[in-house]
């Protein structure tokens, strides 16, 4: 294990988003790192991808490997199952934060950033690759800005068939959807009301709900292409100082539970999907740092 190298991954182990961060800048930036844990918590290594700005998506692949996306790094670093840093794939000079898996193997890589240009320069769209990173398709995806107005595709999920793409901007208050078939987006499916009216991370769950983070915690949404409406609210406990964070959502393999990650606090809180019941509160004590998580099946 080096610096830019993990230990191997074994089934229950936790890899997050763990950016150093340098304490001078204006937004949350430094030398972008993922720290792997152990199903307890318990840290087994920290390795750097050499990039500086914020590790924003991480996602394992279909043979175990996995990805790191800094946007403002424009980087997706890689490491393999056994831990060793494997060589960056070539997915072109994109702010690529977020990523997920299509059923047939093909990967849809968003582009976090839609700033016009400088260091938040994007387009906000999203880009599927096939096997071995080759370019397939590029959608022209629907985003918002968020508040700071440089927020593109922060956070996506699929439908439980793989034909519809969700997507959001994060601190934005619309929800999109986007038919990947015919590359035509459906508009916002959902549009937040409650103050401050802020969406994040979202998580498909196996029967066709959607998990949203909004901040204090997470909302529960029911519906489809046709649009969702808001089933539940689960309130998150706030931190002990400062202002809640809770902004991504991540389904366990199980399937029965989720994972929240706080991200101005640092914590990761377990909820059960039947009860909405919080099992789990761990503060792995990486402020404004922990934007994603990964967990080793």
């Amino acid at each position: 294990m080096t610096d830019q190298s993990l230990s191997p991954f074994a089934t229950g182990d936790l890899l997050v988003t763990a950016t150093r961060l340098n304490p001078a800048a204006r937004y949350p930036t430094g030398a972008s790192a993922v720290r792997q844990l152990g199903p307890d918590g318990s840290e087994k290594a920290e390795a750097a991808t050499g990039a500086t700005g914020l590790v924003a998506g991480l996602a394992l692949l279909d043979d175990g490997a996995l990805l790191a996306l800094d946007p403002q790094g424009r980087s997706v670093a890689c490491f393999g199952p056994d831990g060793n840093r494997r060589p960056d794939p070539n997915v072109g000079d994109h702010p690529f934060g977020s990523l997920v898996r299509l059923p047939g193997g093909d990967l849809l890589f968003g582009e976090h950033l839609c700033g016009a240009a400088g260091r938040f320069a994007g387009g906000g769209a999203v880009y599927r690759f096939g096997p071995e990173f080759v370019l397939r398709r590029r959608y022209a995806t629907q985003w918002n800005g968020g508040v700071s107005g440089f927020l593109g595709v922060t956070h996506m999920a699929l439908s439980a068939d793989g034909a519809t793409l969700f997507h959001l901007s994060e601190t934005g208050p619309l929800l999109y959807g986007h038919d990947l078939e015919d590359d035509e987006s459906l508009g916002p499916l959902f549009t937040a009301s409650d103050p401050p009216a802020m969406l994040f991370g979202l998580a498909s769950l196996p029967n066709g709900d959607l998990m949203v983070a909004n901040g204090t915690g997470l909302l529960r949404l029911v519906g489809g292409c046709g649009g969702f409406r808001l089933a539940d609210r689960v309130t998150l406990p706030p931190p002990a100082t400062g202002r809640p964070g809770w902004a991504n959502v991540i389904l366990r393999p199980s399937g029965q539970s989720v994972f929240a990650l706080d991200f101005l606090g640092g914590r990761i809180a377990e909820l059960d999907l039947q009860t909405h019941a919080l099992t789990r509160l761990l503060d792995l004590g990486l402020p404004s740092a922990l934007a994603s998580l990964a967990e080793v099946p």
